[in-house]
């Protein structure tokens, strides 16, 4: 079996379809992750093993994170780590929790408050698509402006841990960090939103605000460098763009920034001619499902006008990212944006390498 290599490309690909081209053409659908356990390519590989109960989640390993035992604790009560009855119980009142939220017109005031009225010259990321993102995060959850921007500064500490290439210097500042998420996200609760009193009716104050506090990174960053990419595509096939789900669906699978996850077999699962024993760290490779040519002819060109094929951006099944709904209707809200006011970027978009740390340099949106 081919061992799974593309990471390892020292300066990152053009996009994302040239990254898993070779892959594809030589049939290369599940390979030997270099770290243990199977890579996952294929996208029907990716659909039915994260359909199947058998491959669940999987929790932090404790003896890893010895040295930031607060961390481990954040991670570990967040919901994509835990598997069977707990986390079917636990999503479910995170779903139901998510279906009070108003998300067009949080996101549509968010967008209109933070994007500038008149001419500007702004950092993407930093000046629009993360306060766009916080702020609909902080709406629906309950966190006021100063712990809006509490939550920022705890964040970007946890992420010198959280990310591609940790920076173990600073351990201990993502350490302190998660506690401070904790506390906010317990905070957040008596501000009574329809998402905070849905939660805590289901669950209960402690456990409401662990999940919380276990989604707020990805609710905030991860979903930052997601609408930052998708953007991009967008900006560059600027013609054929139109403010619509499948326009704001084909710009998240190109931009394929969330590039995996993982999971864990709970017992045998067999998968076409392959067995896969008990005890199997799964890499589910989203990005290269998203690419997959059976399933998306000619996998680099923008095509709004795909068919039924699912992208992958957000994954699938049973542990497939809650959080998904956010990132949708905030782009969907900025395309809106982009087709009434026309601003244009500058500065070169960046290689498809999201396991870098210098993926997506940056670049100005000019209105």
């Amino acid at each position: 079996m081919k061992i799974f290599d593309t990471f390892d490309h020292p300066d990152g690909w053009a996009t994302a379809a040239c990254a898993f081209r070779d892959d594809f053409a030589t049939g290369h659908r599940v390979q030997a992750a270099p770290w243990g356990g199977l890579a996952i390519l294929g996208h029907g590989e990716l659909t039915a093993l994260s359909r199947n109960p058998l491959a669940d989640g999987m929790a932090p390993v404790p003896g890893a994170m010895a040295e930031t035992p607060r961390l481990h604790s954040l991670l570990s009560r967040a919901l994509f780590t835990k598997s069977g009855p707990v986390h079917r119980t636990e999503r479910a009142a995170v779903i139901e929790a998510f279906n009070t939220v108003p998300l067009p017109e949080i996101t549509r005031e968010a967008v209109k408050r933070i994007a500038p009225s008149g001419k500007a010259d702004l950092d993407l990321r930093s000046d629009l698509v993360s306060p766009v993102v916080r702020s609909v995060w902080a709406a629906i959850v309950g966190h006021d402006a100063d712990a809006a921007a509490r939550l920022g500064a705890a964040l970007t500490d946890v992420g010198y841990l959280l990310s591609p290439m940790p920076d173990a210097d600073k351990a201990h500042l993502a350490d302190a960090a998660a506690a401070r998420i904790r506390e906010l996200s317990l905070a957040a609760l008596d501000a009574g939103t329809p998402f905070a009193l849905s939660l805590r009716a289901s669950v209960g104050n402690d456990l409401a605000a662990d999940l919380i506090a276990g989604m707020a990174f990805d609710a905030v960053d991860t979903a930052s460098v997601g609408i930052d990419a998708a953007l991009r595509v967008a900006f560059a096939h600027r013609g054929a763009l139109k403010p619509t789900a499948q326009c704001a669906n084909e710009c998240l699978r190109l931009a394929s920034s969330t590039p995996m996850t993982m999971r864990l077999t709970t017992d045998e699962i067999v998968l076409g001619d392959l067995t896969i024993e008990a005890g199997t760290v799964l890499s589910m490779i989203w990005a290269a499902g998203n690419h997959d040519p059976l399933v998306f002819p000619d996998p680099g060109s923008f095509n709004p006008g795909r068919g039924s094929a699912r992208p992958l951006m957000f994954g699938m099944g049973q542990h497939a990212c809650l959080g998904h709904a956010i990132v949708r209707t905030t782009l969907l809200q900025f395309l809106h944006m982009i087709e009434e006011r026309s601003p244009s970027i500058n500065g070169e978009p960046g290689r498809w390498a999201p396991m870098t740390r210098d993926y997506l340099p940056p670049v100005r949106i000019r209105f």
